[in-house]
């Protein structure tokens, strides 16, 4: 017995379309739609894979725009152009073969993952429905907790890439550098503790999603450059927060001496 549809959290129009949904119109509908979308999608991938392997196999450097072997196309730059990160392309090639390589001598996109990576079947379609959703903003009827997870790490991802590029900005310091007197003087220290597991874990978290940035970088230059504007900025923000802490903790010295007298 199938699972009845729970439509009382739906508005009342979606929902009436809901109950007057037919299984066998509705596979009359798709078959075509299906195949057109399987087409396009092979189309699709076949060229990612092709740009894909140009680009990756470039010999030369990304130092030097002078020199006779500066490379100017990369494959992130190339998925960039496109609007999507260069993992993102990847996750979608994963499922392709090109007919060049395959038994049957055509495309082939396997839908069908093996056995042991059940949990990451149908990426491509799934990242498809995902970059929909952050298109429209709207999530169909049958948006999964998975895909949600995935679109919630994409966005908290694009937003940690806003916050990186910002800092790029020019750079301040308070005449008082707290944060480089706590290092002198905490050297071993690995960090500091925060109240309660709850600002622990988000701390936590915050790291993760530091780590997913830097890692996006293919040029280890670029990415030590974005780790130390990160860094920078961050001892900004130490440096703010404890001089805010130092004058707190000052004036209530000054109350309470006030009280005394």
């Amino acid at each position: 017995m199938s699972k009845q549809q729970n439509t009382e959290l739906v508005p009342m129009e979606l929902s009436k379309k809901i109950k007057r949904w037919d299984y066998d119109s509705s596979v009359s509908k798709m078959r075509p739609l299906v195949r057109q979308w399987k087409k396009a999608t092979i189309e699709m991938l076949r060229e990612l894979y092709l740009a894909r392997e140009f680009l990756t196999s470039q010999k030369g450097q990304h130092k030097d725009p002078e020199a006779d072997d500066y490379i100017i196309h990369t494959w992130s730059g190339y998925c960039g152009e496109l609007s999507m990160s260069y993992q993102t392309a990847n996750n979608w090639l994963r499922p392709f073969t090109p007919r060049e390589l395959s038994d049957t001598g055509k495309d082939v996109l396997l839908l069908e993952s093996p056995v042991k990576n059940e949990h990451v079947a149908n990426r491509a379609l799934m990242q498809a429905r995902v970059n929909e959703v952050m298109r429209t903003g709207e999530r169909p009827t049958d948006w999964t907790d998975e895909e949600d997870a995935e679109l919630q790490r994409q966005m908290k991802n694009a937003r940690l890439a806003e916050i990186a590029e910002s800092c790029n900005a020019p750079t301040y310091f308070k005449a008082n550098d707290y944060f480089s007197d706590a290092l002198k003087r905490s050297k071993d220290i690995t960090n500091f503790k925060l109240e309660n597991s709850v600002q622990i874990q988000a701390q936590y978290k915050v790291f993760k999603y530091i780590e997913e940035y830097l890692s996006a970088f293919e040029d280890a230059e670029t990415q030590a450059r974005a780790a130390f504007n990160i860094a920078l900025k961050t001892r900004n923000y130490a440096n703010e927060y404890a001089e805010k802490n130092f004058q707190i903790k000052n004036a209530q010295l000054n109350e309470g001496g006030e009280g005394v007298n």
